[in-house]
Protein backbone atom coordinates (compact mmCIF):
# COMPACT_ATOMS: atom_id res chain seq x y z
CA UNK A 1 0.00 0.00 0.00
CA UNK A 2 1.32 3.40 -1.43
CA UNK A 3 1.62 6.35 1.21
CA UNK A 4 0.61 9.70 -0.44
CA UNK A 5 2.35 12.20 -0.32
CA UNK A 6 0.40 14.28 1.76
CA UNK A 7 0.21 11.91 4.36
CA UNK A 8 3.77 11.05 4.17
CA UNK A 9 4.66 14.75 4.84
CA UNK A 10 2.17 14.49 7.91
CA UNK A 11 3.31 11.45 9.21
CA UNK A 12 7.06 12.95 8.95
CA UNK A 13 5.91 15.80 10.81
CA UNK A 14 4.42 13.39 13.71
CA UNK A 15 8.03 11.64 13.46
CA UNK A 16 10.16 14.48 13.82
CA UNK A 17 8.12 16.11 16.55
CA UNK A 18 8.32 12.53 18.85
CA UNK A 19 12.17 12.45 18.06
CA UNK A 20 12.55 16.30 19.02
CA UNK A 21 9.93 15.34 22.60
CA UNK A 22 12.76 12.33 22.68
CA UNK A 23 16.02 14.33 22.43
CA UNK A 24 14.25 16.65 24.85
CA UNK A 25 13.40 14.48 28.10
CA UNK A 26 16.56 13.02 27.44
CA UNK A 27 18.53 16.12 27.51
CA UNK A 28 16.84 17.12 30.77
CA UNK A 29 17.35 13.84 32.54
CA UNK A 30 21.19 13.51 31.28
CA UNK A 31 22.04 17.80 31.61
CA UNK A 32 25.02 17.04 33.80
CA UNK A 33 26.33 14.87 30.87
CA UNK A 34 25.75 17.42 28.27
CA UNK A 35 27.03 20.29 29.65
CA UNK A 36 29.96 18.19 30.96
CA UNK A 37 30.83 17.43 26.84
CA UNK A 38 30.06 20.78 25.67
CA UNK A 39 32.52 21.89 28.78
CA UNK A 40 35.24 19.32 27.66
CA UNK A 41 34.38 20.14 23.65
CA UNK A 42 34.81 24.09 24.68
CA UNK A 43 38.24 23.41 26.88
CA UNK A 44 39.75 20.83 23.66
CA UNK A 45 38.96 24.13 21.10
CA UNK A 46 39.71 27.08 23.57
CA UNK A 47 42.38 28.68 21.79
CA UNK A 48 40.61 28.59 18.18
CA UNK A 49 37.55 29.93 19.69
CA UNK A 50 39.99 32.47 21.45
CA UNK A 51 41.23 33.07 18.13
CA UNK A 52 37.84 33.63 16.42
CA UNK A 53 37.19 36.17 19.25
CA UNK A 54 40.47 37.91 18.19
CA UNK A 55 39.64 37.89 14.61
CA UNK A 56 36.36 38.92 15.02
CA UNK A 57 37.52 42.21 17.19
CA UNK A 58 40.20 43.04 14.83
CA UNK A 59 38.38 42.78 12.05
CA UNK A 60 36.85 45.70 12.63
CA UNK A 61 39.90 48.14 12.36
CA UNK A 62 41.04 45.84 9.89
CA UNK A 63 37.73 47.15 7.63
CA UNK A 64 38.13 50.66 8.98
CA UNK A 65 41.86 50.16 7.43
CA UNK A 66 40.71 48.74 4.15
CA UNK A 67 38.06 51.49 3.43
CA UNK A 68 40.85 53.73 3.50
CA UNK A 69 43.26 52.10 1.51
CA UNK A 70 39.81 51.78 -1.32
CA UNK A 71 39.89 55.79 -1.33
CA UNK A 72 43.82 56.09 -1.81
CA UNK A 73 42.96 54.91 -5.84
CA UNK A 74 46.44 52.93 -5.99
CA UNK A 75 45.78 49.75 -7.64
CA UNK A 76 48.38 47.81 -5.82
CA UNK A 77 47.76 49.12 -3.09
CA UNK A 78 43.90 48.26 -3.66
CA UNK A 79 44.79 44.77 -4.79
CA UNK A 80 46.69 43.92 -1.28
CA UNK A 81 44.87 45.75 1.13
CA UNK A 82 43.15 42.84 2.90
CA UNK A 83 47.33 41.65 3.95
CA UNK A 84 48.16 45.33 4.40
CA UNK A 85 45.27 45.67 6.68
CA UNK A 86 46.07 42.50 8.52
CA UNK A 87 49.62 43.50 9.17
CA UNK A 88 48.84 47.19 10.20
CA UNK A 89 46.36 45.87 13.24
CA UNK A 90 48.99 43.30 13.90
CA UNK A 91 51.59 45.84 13.90
CA UNK A 92 49.61 48.18 16.25
CA UNK A 93 48.43 45.20 18.11
CA UNK A 94 52.18 44.32 19.57
CA UNK A 95 52.47 48.18 20.00
CA UNK A 96 50.14 48.14 21.75
CA UNK A 97 51.11 45.34 24.25
CA UNK A 98 55.12 47.05 24.38
CA UNK A 99 53.23 50.29 25.51
CA UNK A 100 51.26 48.78 28.01
CA UNK A 101 54.29 46.27 29.53
CA UNK A 102 56.36 49.25 29.59
CA UNK A 103 54.19 52.27 30.64
CA UNK A 104 50.87 51.22 31.87
CA UNK A 105 51.69 47.32 33.77
CA UNK A 106 54.28 48.29 36.15
CA UNK A 107 52.80 51.40 37.81
CA UNK A 108 49.60 49.06 38.22
CA UNK A 109 51.71 46.33 39.84
CA UNK A 110 53.78 48.71 41.98
CA UNK A 111 50.58 50.38 42.97
CA UNK A 112 48.97 46.78 43.82
CA UNK A 113 52.15 45.87 46.33
CA UNK A 114 52.08 49.21 48.01
CA UNK A 115 48.22 48.79 48.42
CA UNK A 116 49.08 45.10 49.37
CA UNK A 117 52.08 46.06 51.97
CA UNK A 118 50.34 48.67 53.78
CA UNK A 119 46.92 47.53 53.72
CA UNK A 120 46.97 46.08 57.11
CA UNK A 121 48.00 49.81 58.66
CA UNK A 122 44.54 51.01 56.83
CA UNK A 123 42.80 48.25 58.55
CA UNK A 124 44.32 49.36 61.78
CA UNK A 125 43.18 52.95 61.13
CA UNK A 126 39.97 52.17 60.17
CA UNK A 127 39.27 50.21 63.65
CA UNK A 128 40.64 52.77 65.36
CA UNK A 129 38.45 55.11 63.55
CA UNK A 130 35.29 52.21 64.32
CA UNK A 131 36.11 52.50 68.05
CA UNK A 132 36.08 56.07 68.28
CA UNK A 133 33.24 55.92 66.38
CA UNK A 134 31.09 53.83 68.45
CA UNK A 135 32.40 55.55 72.02
CA UNK A 136 30.45 58.67 70.64
CA UNK A 137 27.42 56.55 70.59
CA UNK A 138 24.97 56.71 73.21
CA UNK A 139 23.50 53.71 73.08
CA UNK A 140 26.58 51.55 72.33
CA UNK A 141 25.96 50.39 75.53
CA UNK A 142 23.39 48.63 74.57
CA UNK A 143 25.23 45.87 72.19
CA UNK A 144 26.21 43.67 75.39
CA UNK A 145 21.91 43.06 75.57
CA UNK A 146 21.70 42.52 72.16
CA UNK A 147 24.03 39.73 72.19
CA UNK A 148 22.99 38.24 75.68
CA UNK A 149 26.59 39.18 77.38
CA UNK A 150 28.26 37.79 74.77
CA UNK A 151 30.67 40.36 74.21
CA UNK A 152 31.14 41.36 78.11
CA UNK A 153 30.33 44.04 80.02
CA UNK A 154 33.62 45.44 79.14
CA UNK A 155 32.52 46.05 75.83
CA UNK A 156 35.01 47.67 73.25
CA UNK A 157 36.28 47.38 69.69
CA UNK A 158 38.69 44.57 70.42
CA UNK A 159 36.25 41.99 72.12
CA UNK A 160 33.52 43.19 69.07
CA UNK A 161 36.38 41.89 66.99
CA UNK A 162 36.73 38.79 68.83
CA UNK A 163 33.21 37.92 69.03
CA UNK A 164 32.87 38.26 64.95
CA UNK A 165 35.95 35.93 64.59
CA UNK A 166 37.91 37.30 62.27
CA UNK A 167 40.61 34.47 61.96
CA UNK A 168 37.44 32.24 60.32
CA UNK A 169 36.77 35.64 57.73
CA UNK A 170 40.42 35.82 56.82
CA UNK A 171 40.67 32.13 56.64
CA UNK A 172 37.23 32.17 54.15
CA UNK A 173 38.87 34.60 52.35
CA UNK A 174 41.93 32.82 51.91
CA UNK A 175 40.29 29.62 50.71
CA UNK A 176 38.67 31.51 48.28
CA UNK A 177 42.31 32.91 46.63
CA UNK A 178 43.48 29.67 47.28
CA UNK A 179 43.55 27.83 43.75
CA UNK A 180 45.82 30.92 42.78
CA UNK A 181 48.12 29.85 45.75
CA UNK A 182 47.36 26.20 44.59
CA UNK A 183 49.02 26.64 40.87
CA UNK A 184 51.80 28.86 42.11
CA UNK A 185 52.57 26.22 44.61
CA UNK A 186 54.66 23.61 42.68
CA UNK A 187 57.51 24.69 40.43
CA UNK A 188 56.37 22.21 37.97
CA UNK A 189 52.89 23.05 38.23
CA UNK A 190 53.75 26.39 37.39
CA UNK A 191 55.85 25.77 34.70
CA UNK A 192 53.31 23.45 33.41
CA UNK A 193 50.74 25.63 33.53
CA UNK A 194 52.74 28.72 31.91
CA UNK A 195 53.69 26.75 29.01
CA UNK A 196 50.53 25.58 27.90
CA UNK A 197 48.88 29.14 28.48
CA UNK A 198 51.55 30.28 26.05
CA UNK A 199 51.29 27.56 23.68
CA UNK A 200 47.52 28.19 23.88
CA UNK A 201 48.25 32.07 23.25
CA UNK A 202 50.19 31.61 20.16
CA UNK A 203 47.78 29.09 18.87
CA UNK A 204 44.98 31.72 19.54
CA UNK A 205 47.05 34.07 17.66
CA UNK A 206 48.35 32.21 14.81
CA UNK A 207 44.27 30.91 14.20
CA UNK A 208 43.38 34.73 14.46
CA UNK A 209 45.43 35.55 11.46
CA UNK A 210 44.02 32.52 9.58
CA UNK A 211 40.67 33.64 10.57
CA UNK A 212 41.35 37.43 9.43
CA UNK A 213 42.27 36.05 5.73
CA UNK A 214 39.79 33.70 5.31
CA UNK A 215 36.61 35.27 6.28
CA UNK A 216 35.43 36.53 3.14
CA UNK A 217 36.18 33.14 1.81
CA UNK A 218 34.03 31.29 4.74
CA UNK A 219 31.26 33.66 4.52
CA UNK A 220 30.70 32.98 0.87
CA UNK A 221 30.94 29.15 1.61
CA UNK A 222 28.71 29.39 3.92
CA UNK A 223 26.40 31.25 2.28
CA UNK A 224 26.41 28.79 -0.75
CA UNK A 225 25.98 25.91 1.41
CA UNK A 226 23.14 27.03 3.30
CA UNK A 227 21.44 27.88 -0.36
CA UNK A 228 22.23 24.99 -1.86
CA UNK A 229 20.13 23.03 1.66
CA UNK A 230 17.62 25.44 1.92
CA UNK A 231 15.09 27.18 0.53
CA UNK A 232 15.65 30.65 -1.28
CA UNK A 233 13.19 32.37 1.00
CA UNK A 234 14.70 30.91 4.07
CA UNK A 235 18.11 31.32 3.62
CA UNK A 236 17.64 35.38 2.24
CA UNK A 237 16.04 35.81 5.76
CA UNK A 238 18.93 34.18 7.56
CA UNK A 239 21.35 36.12 5.26
CA UNK A 240 19.41 39.20 6.61
CA UNK A 241 19.68 38.71 10.17
CA UNK A 242 23.06 37.26 10.21
CA UNK A 243 24.08 40.53 8.72
CA UNK A 244 22.34 42.67 11.35
CA UNK A 245 23.79 40.09 13.96
CA UNK A 246 27.46 40.96 12.92
CA UNK A 247 26.45 44.63 12.74
CA UNK A 248 25.25 45.16 16.24
CA UNK A 249 28.16 42.88 17.95
CA UNK A 250 30.89 44.80 15.87
CA UNK A 251 28.91 48.38 17.02
CA UNK A 252 28.62 47.26 20.38
CA UNK A 253 31.97 45.72 20.50
CA UNK A 254 33.36 48.92 19.40
CA UNK A 255 31.22 51.34 21.29
CA UNK A 256 32.21 48.92 24.43
CA UNK A 257 35.68 48.83 24.05
CA UNK A 258 35.49 53.14 23.09
CA UNK A 259 33.33 53.34 26.43
CA UNK A 260 36.33 51.56 28.67
CA UNK A 261 39.17 53.66 27.77
CA UNK A 262 36.58 57.08 28.22
CA UNK A 263 35.45 55.64 32.29
CA UNK A 264 39.12 54.33 32.26
CA UNK A 265 41.09 57.78 31.66
CA UNK A 266 38.18 59.62 33.52
CA UNK A 267 38.35 57.75 36.85
CA UNK A 268 41.98 58.37 36.40
CA UNK A 269 41.97 61.57 36.23
CA UNK A 270 39.37 62.30 39.08
CA UNK A 271 40.90 60.52 41.43
CA UNK A 272 44.23 61.62 40.35
CA UNK A 273 43.81 65.29 40.42
CA UNK A 274 40.20 65.89 42.34
CA UNK A 275 41.23 63.07 45.21
CA UNK A 276 44.70 62.88 45.15
CA UNK A 277 45.10 58.51 45.65
CA UNK A 278 47.93 57.17 45.00
CA UNK A 279 46.29 54.48 43.66
CA UNK A 280 44.62 56.43 41.01
CA UNK A 281 46.33 54.64 38.03
CA UNK A 282 45.49 51.52 39.34
CA UNK A 283 41.78 52.42 40.40
CA UNK A 284 41.80 53.84 37.41
CA UNK A 285 42.28 50.89 35.14
CA UNK A 286 40.36 48.82 37.28
CA UNK A 287 37.14 51.71 36.25
CA UNK A 288 37.99 50.90 32.64
CA UNK A 289 38.43 47.02 32.89
CA UNK A 290 35.06 46.47 35.07
CA UNK A 291 33.15 48.23 32.48
CA UNK A 292 33.64 45.44 29.97
CA UNK A 293 31.03 43.73 32.48
CA UNK A 294 27.61 45.28 31.08
CA UNK A 295 25.84 46.88 34.09
CA UNK A 296 27.35 44.97 36.96
CA UNK A 297 31.04 46.16 36.36
CA UNK A 298 30.95 49.86 36.77
CA UNK A 299 29.16 49.08 40.43
CA UNK A 300 31.40 46.41 41.52
CA UNK A 301 34.73 48.68 40.32
CA UNK A 302 33.11 52.26 41.81
CA UNK A 303 32.90 50.35 45.27
CA UNK A 304 35.64 48.82 45.12
CA UNK A 305 37.19 52.33 44.69
CA UNK A 306 35.22 54.71 47.03
CA UNK A 307 36.55 51.71 49.52
CA UNK A 308 40.80 52.01 48.48
CA UNK A 309 39.91 55.96 48.93
CA UNK A 310 38.56 55.46 52.23
CA UNK A 311 40.77 53.34 54.08
CA UNK A 312 43.77 55.09 52.36
CA UNK A 313 42.63 58.79 52.88
CA UNK A 314 39.77 58.74 54.97
CA UNK A 315 36.21 59.13 55.64
CA UNK A 316 36.42 62.76 54.01
CA UNK A 317 38.17 61.74 50.63
CA UNK A 318 35.57 58.90 50.53
CA UNK A 319 32.52 60.69 50.50
CA UNK A 320 33.86 63.26 48.10
CA UNK A 321 35.16 59.94 45.98
CA UNK A 322 31.74 58.47 46.51
CA UNK A 323 30.51 61.95 44.53
CA UNK A 324 32.76 62.11 42.35
CA UNK A 325 32.44 58.84 40.75
CA UNK A 326 28.73 58.72 40.83
CA UNK A 327 28.68 61.98 38.47
CA UNK A 328 31.21 60.22 36.61
CA UNK A 329 28.90 56.73 35.94
CA UNK A 330 26.00 59.07 35.71
CA UNK A 331 27.73 60.80 33.04
CA UNK A 332 28.90 57.81 30.70
CA UNK A 333 25.40 56.49 31.63
CA UNK A 334 23.20 59.19 29.89
CA UNK A 335 25.73 61.45 28.06
CA UNK A 336 28.69 59.07 26.77
CA UNK A 337 26.81 55.46 26.08
CA UNK A 338 23.82 57.22 24.10
CA UNK A 339 26.51 59.03 22.11
CA UNK A 340 28.54 56.25 21.42
CA UNK A 341 25.90 53.50 21.13
CA UNK A 342 22.96 55.96 19.25
CA UNK A 343 19.20 54.40 19.24
CA UNK A 344 20.81 51.13 17.32
CA UNK A 345 21.62 49.08 20.74
CA UNK A 346 19.02 51.23 22.86
CA UNK A 347 17.33 48.53 25.22
CA UNK A 348 14.91 48.97 28.83
CA UNK A 349 17.14 48.87 31.77
CA UNK A 350 15.11 45.82 32.61
CA UNK A 351 15.54 43.91 30.04
CA UNK A 352 19.62 44.87 29.81
CA UNK A 353 19.68 43.11 33.68
CA UNK A 354 17.90 40.43 32.62
CA UNK A 355 19.60 39.23 29.46
CA UNK A 356 23.02 39.91 31.39
CA UNK A 357 21.58 37.78 34.32
CA UNK A 358 20.70 35.07 31.88
CA UNK A 359 24.11 35.47 29.51
CA UNK A 360 25.64 34.93 33.10
CA UNK A 361 24.08 32.12 33.41
CA UNK A 362 24.50 30.14 30.51
CA UNK A 363 28.06 31.10 29.76
CA UNK A 364 29.33 30.28 33.18
CA UNK A 365 27.44 26.44 32.86
CA UNK A 366 28.97 26.20 28.81
CA UNK A 367 32.22 27.49 29.94
CA UNK A 368 32.89 26.29 33.25
CA UNK A 369 34.52 29.47 34.55
CA UNK A 370 34.40 32.84 35.56
CA UNK A 371 36.01 33.70 32.02
CA UNK A 372 32.85 32.23 31.07
CA UNK A 373 30.09 33.98 33.08
CA UNK A 374 31.88 37.13 31.81
CA UNK A 375 31.71 36.08 28.36
CA UNK A 376 28.72 35.69 28.46
CA UNK A 377 27.45 38.82 30.19
CA UNK A 378 29.45 40.89 27.54
CA UNK A 379 27.75 38.94 24.68
CA UNK A 380 24.26 38.85 26.64
CA UNK A 381 23.19 42.78 25.19
CA UNK A 382 23.69 42.21 21.37
CA UNK A 383 21.83 39.15 21.86
CA UNK A 384 18.99 40.48 23.88
CA UNK A 385 18.90 43.36 20.68
CA UNK A 386 18.78 40.79 18.18
CA UNK A 387 16.12 38.81 19.67
CA UNK A 388 13.92 41.70 20.21
CA UNK A 389 14.29 42.60 16.73
CA UNK A 390 12.94 39.68 15.24
CA UNK A 391 10.18 39.71 17.57
CA UNK A 392 9.57 43.21 16.71
CA UNK A 393 9.68 41.87 13.00
CA UNK A 394 7.52 39.16 13.86
CA UNK A 395 4.86 41.02 15.24
CA UNK A 396 4.82 43.89 12.64
CA UNK A 397 4.27 41.36 10.06
CA UNK A 398 1.54 39.74 11.61
CA UNK A 399 0.14 43.30 12.35
CA UNK A 400 0.24 44.31 8.98
CA UNK A 401 -0.75 40.94 7.25
CA UNK A 402 -4.18 40.94 9.30
CA UNK A 403 -4.70 45.10 8.65
CA UNK A 404 -4.70 45.68 11.88
CA UNK A 405 -3.79 49.97 12.87
CA UNK A 406 -2.88 50.34 16.22
CA UNK A 407 -5.26 53.15 17.67
CA UNK A 408 -3.45 56.46 18.00
CA UNK A 409 -3.89 57.70 21.85
CA UNK A 410 -7.51 58.16 22.63
CA UNK A 411 -8.85 55.89 19.87
CA UNK A 412 -10.51 52.82 20.84
CA UNK A 413 -11.18 50.71 18.35
CA UNK A 414 -8.18 48.59 16.46
CA UNK A 415 -9.60 48.82 13.28
CA UNK A 416 -10.94 51.91 11.25
CA UNK A 417 -14.28 51.40 9.45
CA UNK A 418 -12.30 51.33 6.17
CA UNK A 419 -10.47 48.49 7.12
CA UNK A 420 -13.83 46.55 8.07
CA UNK A 421 -15.42 47.32 4.93
CA UNK A 422 -12.39 46.09 3.13
CA UNK A 423 -12.41 42.83 4.92
CA UNK A 424 -15.98 42.54 4.32
CA UNK A 425 -15.50 43.32 0.72
CA UNK A 426 -13.14 40.71 0.38
CA UNK A 427 -14.67 37.55 2.09
CA UNK A 428 -17.45 38.30 0.14
CA UNK A 429 -15.69 37.73 -3.24
CA UNK A 430 -13.72 34.29 -1.82
CA UNK A 431 -17.50 33.05 -0.58
CA UNK A 432 -18.64 33.84 -4.09
CA UNK A 433 -15.79 32.47 -5.78
CA UNK A 434 -16.01 29.08 -4.22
Amino acid sequence: MNMHSSQFRLFLTYFSLAVAIIIFFWSVNNFEVITGWVGWIFGTLSPFIAGFVMAYIFSIPAHAIQRLLDRTKIVPIIRFKRAISVILVYVLFVLLVIISLQLIIPPVINAVVDLAIQLPLYLQQFLHFAEDFLDSLPIYMTLETLTDGEIGSDFNINNLINFINYETIFSYIGTFFGGAGTVLGGAAAGVAVGAAALFNGFLAIVSSIYFLFETEKLSKYLKRLMFAFVSTKVSTVIVDYGHKINQYFKKYIFCLIADCFIMGIIGFLLLHFIIGSPYAIFLGLLLGVMNLIPYFGSIIATVVAILVVWLTQGLAMGLLSTVVLFISQQVDANVIQPRLYGSSLKLSPLLIIVSVSVGGAIGGTIGGTMGGTILGMIVAIPFAKVITNIIDDIIEYRVTSRGIVMPVRGEVGLIEEEKVEEEKVATEEVDKNE
